[in-house]
């Protein structure tokens, strides 16, 4: 009886481990964000966020000169790097906070849009502390 709730831990082990490292390398360094991070970050109204699937997680948001991820459970302001372009009106191209930088590679090919909104195939380069992550996703922006 012991060795099958043995088996059984080792399997719950397994499977909680192998489902948060998948994440891990599916979503780099960064984790979701919710309303409540961005308002956290003083952001609201015009931007743009990024996410790696249709109504996924929003693993970056925008927002003037504001930029926000969440990392290790932290919420992470970001600013403009040095020689960022303008991406969308109101937000760029390449992000940086102390050990984190965020770059947004648009191929600027439409994939819905809206009233308000335009939705786009984009890359997204995570740099942390020398540790280089890029995922294909969607960057959605407008008000």
């Amino acid at each position: 009886m012991r060795f099958k709730t043995l088996l059984m831990t080792m399997a719950c082990f397994a499977t909680t481990a192998t489902s948060s490292a998948a994440t891990l390398k599916r979503n780099g360094p960064l984790q979701a964000t919710t309303m409540r991070d961005w308002r956290a970050a003083g952001m609201d109204g015009t931007g743009c966020y990024w996410s790696a699937r249709r109504n996924g997680p929003v693993l970056f948001a925008a927002n003037g000169r504001t930029g926000m991820t969440r990392v290790a459970g932290r919420v992470v302001v970001l600013e403009p790097a040095a020689g960022a372009r303008e991406l969308f009106p109101f937000t760029y191209d390449a992000w940086r906070a102390p050990g984190l930088k965020v770059r947004i590679l648009d191929a600027a090919v439409v994939r819905a849009m809206g009233y308000e909104t335009v939705t786009t195939d984009a890359t997204l380069v995570v740099d942390q502390r020398g540790r280089v992550t890029s995922m294909l996703g969607s960057l959605i922006c407008g008000s």
